[in-house]
């Protein structure tokens, strides 16, 4: 299964057309960006809406140097993952201080503040018209050899998360997810991991911002909106909150709504609303729980088949 997806991946650039080849690549980015929120939402138990404000905030502090010509794009790169991981670290520490739905909206209101810092600023950050024309290496100006260096970026880093989340750091982390207070009980830090969790998050989310600037040679408000924020949560709830793949499934669901719905009706957020809704209702752990939990009971009935005949 591997080998094919692999084989697969390797070839679509060279069958497909380039706007295909960008947009799995703009695939590849958004599912990183959704599997790195859910290390805070699915596996943390953290509901944050400022991920969208690290986001934004990756991609102005490698975009406004390198446009304004004050360093290099290696050292602002390098810049915009150490000061967005700094940024989510403090960001953590603040808002971990609440929980519930307060931790939530101090999470937003961090958000807000990058998106009301990158409007205002225009001088600096070009506010709503944004900034355009970052210059990137000669060999990211094709789009089938950005598709492989987005592809291969994306892989290793999901690699790493899935192994993170796997990790006893990532059971310890479920167990807090499910009953903080037993956790504690055990003589589990909390806040301690449930801070370390909310960085790293941070760090591959400020990832992917990055590379989605390096993609659309360009940063605008809207990378540090609320909108953007929705993004992976849209993709975590629809594609499953307790599945590894679930997001990058959901990250599928939100791109597809987005570029083919959208160019039919301008209202196509109202459609990614109602399937929000009807996902929640009637599968609340998201379609990869559906999935599994249908593949459970058939597996189920089959044994109690087979236990039945051997009566």
């Amino acid at each position: 299964m591997f080998v094919t997806l692999l084989v697969v991946l390797i070839a679509f650039p060279f069958v497909a057309g380039p706007s295909w080849v960008r947009l799995l690549s703009e695939f590849a980015i958004s599912a990183l960006f959704s599997v790195a929120y859910n290390l805070t939402l699915g596996q943390t138990g953290l509901f944050s809406f400022g991920h969208g404000g690290l986001f934004g905030l990756a991609g102005y502090i490698l975009a406004v140097p390198v446009i304004q010509g004050v360093t290099s794009l290696p050292y602002a790169l390098a810049g915009g993952l150490v000061l967005t991981t700094v940024a989510a670290y403090f960001m953590g520490w603040l808002c971990l201080r609440l929980t519930g739905i307060y931790f939530s909206i101090l999470t937003l209101a961090f958000s807000q503040l990058i998106w009301t810092a990158a409007w205002k600023f225009r001088n600096l950050t070009g506010g709503d018209d944004g900034l355009t024309g970052l210059r990137v290496p000669s060999f990211l100006a094709s789009p089938v050899y950005q598709y492989f260096f987005v592809l291969i970026i994306v892989a290793v880093s999901l690699t790493l998360l899935r192994r993170i989340m796997n990790s006893p750091f990532g059971y310890t982390l479920k167990a807090i997810r499910e009953n903080p207070r037993r956790a504690a009980s055990t003589g589990i830090h909390v806040k301690r991991y449930q801070l370390f969790a909310f960085t790293v998050s941070g760090f591959f989310t400020g990832l992917a911002g990055i590379l989605f600037v390096l993609f659309t040679r360009g940063v605008f408000v809207e990378f540090a909106s609320v909108s953007k924020s929705f993004e992976p949560v849209f993709a975590v709830v629809v594609g499953g909150i307790y599945s590894f793949t679930g997001p990058i499934l959901g990250a599928g669901f939100m791109l597809a709504i987005n570029h083919f719905i959208g160019r039919v009706t301008e209202y196509w957020p109202s459609i990614a609303g109602i399937i929000l809704i009807l996902v929640m209702i009637y599968l609340p752990t998201g379609v990869m729980g559906g999935l599994e939990s249908l593949i459970r009971r058939q597996a189920s009935g089959g044994d109690s088949r087979d236990q039945d005949r051997l009566r």
